[in-house]
């Protein structure tokens, strides 16, 4: 996921800016006016509907979602640790598993309230809560993004409409309409192009990544759930089975 993200916005970028400088220099798709309305209108739209903290948040999640994470991520390599766990807790009590080193941050966390000795329905709730808080922050940075893919487009409009009344202001020399049309054409292209190479993109790609990541927590409750019980590795293994048969409905690399 991490590596189609990056290559994806590379490629994207790199495609469009060759065949921008095939046909001219690129230094004539600079311009520093259009840049500021379209960039400037952009954040001061997002702000307004969403708060610094969203839009902060938003930008750090967008980071945790290209990178490439060494946590355990395949659903059937979970099963195989839980029924590793469920073994040996069952010959060695809760607290064996204290030293057993478990590459999965949400589920570590899960462990190590078992082993602390929390109730199994405490451990559940806060689980919950935790998978809960991450598909409410996805939302909400998805939805930064997408604002941003929103208002880009329309401030590039606005850009392009302020340079055709400067334009359209000044009609003496003939000569001057053709670059200064070229120039108020820039803010839709700014304003496109931050919405799609990266911004529309990017709010789809959070929305996606959420998803895998609350499914995956959800065969970790389960999982955690199967061992504070005790359940036999075989039982665990069929309460698991469903969420197995749905890693392609779920959009999960499993």
């Amino acid at each position: 996921m991490s590596f189609s993200t990056l290559f994806g916005l590379f490629a994207g970028i790199s495609i469009v800016l060759i065949a921008m400088g095939l046909g001219s220099p690129l230094s004539i798709f600079f311009n520093l006016p259009g840049l500021m309305i379209v960039i400037g209108g952009t954040i001061a739209a997002t702000m307004i509907r969403y708060s610094m903290s969203d839009s902060f948040r938003a930008i750090g999640m967008s980071f945790r979602v290209m990178k490439v994470s060494s946590e355990i991520k395949d659903l059937h390599e979970l099963v195989d640790l839980t029924e590793d766990l469920l073994r040996l807790s069952r010959s060695k009590g809760l607290l064996a598993m204290d030293n057993y080193e478990i590459n999965h941050a949400f589920y570590a966390n899960g462990v190590r309230m078992l082993v602390d000795g929390y109730s199994l329905d405490l451990v559940k709730q806060a689980l919950k809560e935790k998978n809960k808080l991450l598909v409410e922050k996805a939302e909400i940075s998805s939805g930064v993004f997408r604002a941003v893919g929103e208002a880009a487009p329309a401030f590039g409009m606005i850009g392009t409409l302020v340079g055709l009344i400067q334009m359209l202001a000044d009609l003496s020399d003939p000569a001057a309409i053709g670059p200064a049309m070229a120039v108020a054409m820039l803010t839709t292209l700014y304003g496109a192009m931050i919405a799609n190479l990266f911004a529309l993109p990017m709010a789809d790609k959070i929305e996606s990544w959420a998803q895998g990541e609350s499914y995956r927590q959800m065969l970790i409750l389960e999982a955690i759930e199967s061992i504070g019980q005790g359940h036999n590795p075989a039982v665990m293994r069929d309460l698991l089975a469903p969420y197995l048969q749905g890693v392609k409905k779920a959009g999960i690399d499993g």
